[in-house]
């Protein structure tokens, strides 16, 4: 199984600063996307337990700087 899940950042707008600084944080090996009216990261293809994986995301994406909302997997949310 293909572990997928977005990142929902707190930000309204796709901006090329914003990407630079996703890029940056270390999710080369993702998407930036809009979803839900929210700026996002879609990650996929990664290794690992689901919720380490989850976890170490999240980890990335707070020592890059970013402020995540929450966690989107496919229709189900996490806060």
């Amino acid at each position: 199984m293909s572990l997928e899940f977005y990142l929902i950042l707190k930000a309204d707008e796709l901006t090329d600063e914003l990407a630079d600084t996703v890029y940056e944080a270390g999710f080369d090996d993702s998407s930036f996307t809009m979803r839900s009216g929210k700026a996002a990261i879609w990650i996929r293809h990664r290794e690992g337990e689901f919720k380490e994986v989850i976890r170490h995301a999240l980890e990335e994406a707070q020592r890059g700087g970013l402020r995540v909302s929450h966690v989107e997997i496919e229709n189900a949310v996490f806060a």
